[in-house]
């Protein structure tokens, strides 16, 4: 239990540090992650806080770890713990999404961009004028 006491607040520190650096390399313009991505980390970042917060108040304030003792309140209260869990696991599907099809545009954009030097050396060179054939037969 004393592991348990440490590891969780300190998960909290570490995503709480992730979620600032995140921030801060946005408003410096050095992270390419779109608005829409950012909010869905954000809201990740602050549930995984939340959650693990009230996992920690759940064990070590309101001792909820006897289904017997109080079973109402173990049910609401560890419910409600998987319920948020659920959703954390949505925005983070929802930002490997955003990722995703992120990724996909940007291939998009470089196979458009390779056909485009590819369709230019073409033009060019039926512009240039050719270079005279060798003859086989002068060697």
């Amino acid at each position: 239990m004393r592991v348990l006491a440490v590891l969780l607040p300190a998960l909290a520190v570490l995503v709480i540090a992730l979620l600032i650096g995140e921030v801060r390399r946005y408003r410096a313009g050095r992270h390419l992650v779109s608005n829409r991505r950012l909010a869905l980390r954000l809201a990740s970042g602050l549930l995984m806080v939340a959650l693990l917060a009230a996992i920690f108040i759940g064990v070590f304030v309101i001792k909820l770890l006897d289904a017997t003792a109080r079973p109402q309140d173990f049910l609401v209260f560890w419910g409600s713990c998987m319920g948020a869990a659920f959703v954390l696991m949505l925005l983070m599907l929802a930002d490997v999404r955003e990722v995703e099809d992120r990724s996909l545009r940007r291939e998009h954009e470089i196979w458009r961009d390779f056909a485009r030097f590819i369709a230019s050396q073409m033009k060019r060179g039926e512009e240039s004028p050719e270079a005279p054939a060798e003859d086989e037969g002068e060697q």
